[in-house]
């Protein structure tokens, strides 16, 4: 099986020598091919890539979509299997690459994706990634979908996931604000195929974000998740999350940072709920709520 990991970068020297380094640990039994598309760095990215034997792609005269960055990498691989990672994750261990593809022994599978583990990580965001990435594997078809959607449901991430060069052929990234890994594993669901949490393999992944970046985000995500129809009983469940993350923060952090979070949700919160009235919004207001570049 060869393995074509992509990842977009801009600026990322920082964090690149240490997620290389566990590429490179990871070679001795897989036939790995390395692929950047960065952004336009301005730092020693691009030199940190191409001395690890990446190839380097920019993008191509386009606008940087989440989407569309991707695609465009994942139209240069040769893998059987697409590994997306994004430049700030650290594989935990040397075992990590094994159990994610081993999922895809099973023919019906089209995507698996790993375990995040924060690390680095305001206590607020800590505690959304330890909800949506547990220690519990599970199996995603398009019957168990009607579930529903919220924290705890993540469906697939291209922080550090993986799928068949034969499932994106069929179903690329669909052109979406954000969440289009949410958007793809949609559609693979409906058409049939199974994806995979698989918490054997874990990266590091974690974020520090400002009160006005954290509305940003969740801007984009609310924009997208309505797009997607994901949106239907977020309430219930971002107050149960809520109630939850308030007194685990309250525990383990004390009441101040327990304030703290509660001030953090409601601009998360405000973003998200803003974002799925996009569309009802002028769209040079939209462009300076949201976060990620829209069309013209």
């Amino acid at each position: 099986m060869r393995i074509s990991i992509i990842i977009p970068t801009l600026n990322g020297a920082a964090t690149l020598p240490a997620l290389l380094s566990a590429v490179d640990r990871s070679r001795g039994g897989h036939e790995i091919e390395l692929i950047a598309i960065d952004s336009g760095s301005r730092d020693d990215s691009v030199a940190l890539l191409e001395a690890a034997g990446a190839t380097v792609l920019d993008l191509g005269g386009a606008r940087f979509g989440h989407a569309s960055a991707r695609n465009r990498a994942a139209s240069h691989a040769t893998g059987d299997v697409l590994l997306f990672m994004t430049q700030d994750v650290e594989p935990v261990g040397d075992a990590w690459l094994a159990p994610l593809l081993a999922a895809f022994d099973d023919a019906t599978v089209a995507g698996a994706f790993g375990r995040q583990i924060p690390r680095g990580a305001s206590p607020e965001e800590a505690f959304m990634v330890a909800t949506n990435y547990p220690d519990r594997p599970r199996t995603m078809t398009a019957a168990t979908h009607g579930a529903g959607f919220g924290p705890g449901a993540t469906l697939f991430s291209n922080a550090f996931g993986a799928m068949r060069w034969s499932a994106w052929e069929r179903l690329p990234f669909p052109d979406i604000v954000m969440s289009e890994d949410q958007a793809w594993a949609l559609e693979a669901l409906r058409a049939g195929h199974t994806i995979r949490y698989v918490p054997g393999a874990a990266v590091y992944h974690g974020h520090r974000l400002s009160l006005g970046r954290a509305f940003r985000r969740n801007f984009d995500s609310g924009s997208s998740l309505e797009q997607l129809g994901l949106t239907g009983g977020v309430w219930s469940a971002g107050l149960a999350h809520l109630a939850r993350e308030l007194a685990s923060i309250g525990r383990e952090h004390g009441p101040i940072a327990a304030s703290h979070a509660a001030v953090y949700e409601m601009a998360r919160m405000a973003g998200f709920q803003l974002g799925r009235m996009e569309k009802a919004l002028p769209r040079g207001i939209a462009r300076r709520l949201g976060e990620a570049p829209r069309g013209e």
